[in-house]
């Protein structure tokens, strides 16, 4: 994997690949939604201390995101799923000679891995409600929400402010359903496009906002990783204040996260498969009740013969089996004849 990730990257072995990019990307899409899941779940055990979490789960995971990305661009100078593949952001400017992240770049970075995601998600489900979300897009837009332009037409001379403002908010209404695709596909082209250019080196920002922050993504080094050790020996070393020895607490608690953010991804995952699986639609069935037991023949009835093969009516082998409703097999031929007979099973 390490070679094919040095090969793909070209002749520069500090330079990620566009896959490692793309992974990169695709977990940190993946962490909301698996914790909203996992969420989900014990909000239905703990209503009463988690629905409330539920509801404003974008806002409160938007502020441990801000935490949790906040510690790993101080710590390792990169993002949490940048770290977790092994990256780092340096400096494109040096000062001083050295590409480290400053405070105000740190701050920057955190603003646009949550804030621009909360906002783009935000905007999503506002262009959803007013547009009239998958039912509109299939079935045209009767589902589209009416724009209040003539709410108040007839409300006479003490309302014309108000239907002045319901004017002014239908027509923003109508050219945020207007523009917000094309900004939509304007943000995912950029996007496409940096990869593009990226990987066949035209640029060596792998990202917009990557570019507009003045940052490229490195490979970490083996000195890097001496780096980090001496200062995690540091930061962790006995002694000090209480409050030295909380932040070296929620700085452990906040590097576990490595290992028990993507192992909550695989869970969800699989829960994900599970649900979608026959193996969840079997267990989920009720079991198959035994059969009945078999009536016994009929002291005045047909003499069942020992050899199950042979048909009780002509005591030879069934052709074309038929079974009776009493569980007896008859060829179709014999019994067929027997019941329109004496409209009864011999």
């Amino acid at each position: 994997m390490e070679f094919m990730t040095d090969m793909l990257g070209g002749a520069d072995a500090g330079k990620p690949s566009v896959f490692e990019l793309v992974a990169q990307h695709k977990m940190a899409e993946l962490l909301e939604p698996a914790v909203r899941h996992i969420t989900a779940v014990y909000a239905h055990r703990y209503p009463r201390y988690l629905v409330r979490v539920l509801n404003w789960h974008e806002e409160v995971f938007a502020a441990l995101m801000v935490a949790v990305e906040r510690h790993y661009l101080r710590r390792y100078g990169a993002s949490f799923a940048e770290h977790f593949y092994g990256a780092k952001r340096v400096r494109t400017r040096r000062i001083g000679g050295s590409g480290s992240l400053t405070r105000s770049d740190q701050w920057a970075s955190v603003a646009l891995l949550v804030g621009v995601p909360l906002v783009k998600s935000r905007l999503d489900q506002c262009y959803d409600r007013i547009s009239g979300g998958d039912a509109a897009r299939l079935l045209g837009g009767a589902f589209a929400q009416p724009d209040d332009a003539g709410a108040g037409a007839g409300a006479g001379a003490d309302s014309r402010g108000a239907t002045r403002l319901q004017r002014l908010r239908a027509s923003a209404k109508h050219a945020f359903r207007r523009l917000y695709p094309h900004a939509n596909f304007a943000y995912h082209a950029a996007a496409a496009l940096y990869y593009v250019a990226y990987t066949f080196d035209r640029t060596r920002y792998s990202s917009p906002a990557l570019h507009v922050l003045g940052l490229q993504l490195r490979r970490l080094s083996a000195a890097d990783h001496r780096a980090m050790d001496a200062r995690a020996a540091a930061a962790s070393a006995p002694g000090g204040s209480l409050l030295r020895l909380l932040r070296i607490g929620a700085g452990g608690a906040l590097d576990v996260l490595k290992t028990a953010l993507p192992l909550a991804i695989f869970f969800y995952r699989f829960l994900e498969w599970w649900h979608r699986s026959d193996f969840h639609r079997r267990a989920q069935q009720p079991p198959m009740p035994p059969p009945p037991k078999p009536l016994p023949p009929h002291p005045d009835g047909v003499a069942v013969p020992g050899d199950q093969a042979l048909c009780p009516l002509c005591c030879s082998p069934r052709t074309n089996p038929a079974m009776a409703p009493t569980g007896y097999v008859f060829c179709y031929p014999c019994i067929h004849r027997h019941v329109a007979a004496t409209g009864a099973c011999p």
